[in-house]
């Protein structure tokens, strides 16, 4: 058996951690849009619990380049289908750094498998990874007195469809309705609120030849698809206190696409 690498390792207790900045849990940080708030996070002063899924190495070279020293980024490993997986990542987060201030929701299921094939069962495995996670972390951490304010990663898709997205679609409306439920019930203790971005250049359509770039490019009023550090800013706006008369909204981050589809 192989040695643990630095993400897969819990983090153990450091005092040297126990320094100013807020403590931060971003579900989904190790790639993409997830990868882009640690970055941006990390530069704003948070100490940070992320988790990774699949791309270990992705999280290993994250935490390498940002904070080799493991005093304010750790990642730990996170599966969305385990029902105790958000109360641990509170506990780790507590245990590594003190009990989180804010939490960002980043991690998701994309799936594109056609109606004629999907199953009750994926469409349920979706819906759980995508929204009842989501769901149970920002209950668990709404109850923390220290939480000031959460951020949950939807997407356009949630009121624009097409044809073999029903599951992904369905869940990122889900979790919009949620965003603006959870904001009612835990404010003013809690901001929840949402970012909602259109076409997005990340790994993933980096590495599929056939993603209509060219054809995006040419819909979009701002004439390019976003960044995962367009969609990183945004979030960081949220959470921050520019953003403290905010809460209940899902904010739609898509260079004016959807003014177009309208």
């Amino acid at each position: 058996m192989t040695a643990p690498t630095p993400a897969e390792q819990a983090p153990a207790p450091n005092p040297a951690a126990g320094g100013a900045g807020p403590v931060t849990v971003v579900v989904g940080g190790s790639s993409g849009i997830g990868a882009a708030i640690v970055r941006r996070l990390h530069r704003d002063g948070h100490r940070i619990l992320a988790t990774y899924y699949r791309h270990r190495r992705r999280a290993d070279t994250l935490s390498a380049d940002l904070d080799p020293a493991r005093q304010r980024l750790a990642f730990v490993p996170a599966d969305l289908t385990d029902p105790a997986g958000p109360a641990a990542l509170l506990t780790q987060a507590a245990a590594r750094f003190g009990n989180p201030n804010y939490v960002v929701h980043c991690a998701a299921v994309i799936d594109t498998t056609p109606l004629s094939e999907m199953t009750p069962a994926r469409f349920d495995e979706v819906l759980h990874a995508n929204v009842t996670a989501a769901f149970v972390l920002l209950r668990a951490a709404a109850a923390l007195p220290t939480l000031r304010a959460a951020v949950v990663v939807s997407s356009i898709a949630a009121a624009f469809t097409g044809p073999d997205s029903a599951a992904y679609e369905a869940s990122k409306a889900a979790v919009s309705m949620l965003t603006r439920s959870l904001a009612a019930a835990y404010a003013p203790h809690v901001r929840i609120n949402a970012v909602a971005p259109g076409a997005v250049e990340t790994e993933r359509s980096l590495a599929n030849p056939d993603f209509p770039r060219s054809m995006l490019g040419a819909r979009i009023p701002l004439g390019r698809l976003a960044t995962p550090q367009d969609i990183a800013g945004v979030t960081a706006f949220l959470l921050g206190d520019d953003a403290a008369y905010l809460t209940g909204q899902v904010i739609t981050a898509d260079g004016g696409l959807s003014v177009k589809l309208t």
